[in-house]
């Protein structure tokens, strides 16, 4: 193998490598930007000290 072939093979195998980190960086954070918007969502949903309608109680707290 001549060296501008693996000049060749080495560069796409590092930009493939870079391509996969930055689609995988991409994926990670809009997955936790996701998360936080449901994680207010929830917030707002339920007032401060008000208890969730799933919280196993079958009546309401004293």
């Amino acid at each position: 193998m001549s060296g501008q072939q693996f000049f060749i093979i080495e560069i796409v195998a590092f930009f493939g490598l870079f391509l996969g980190w930055a689609v995988w960086d991409l994926y990670s954070t809009r997955r936790s930007l996701k998360r936080d918007r449901e994680a207010a969502a929830q917030r707002a949903r339920h007032g401060e000290g008000k208890q969730d309608k799933e919280d196993g109680r079958s009546e309401p707290p004293r």
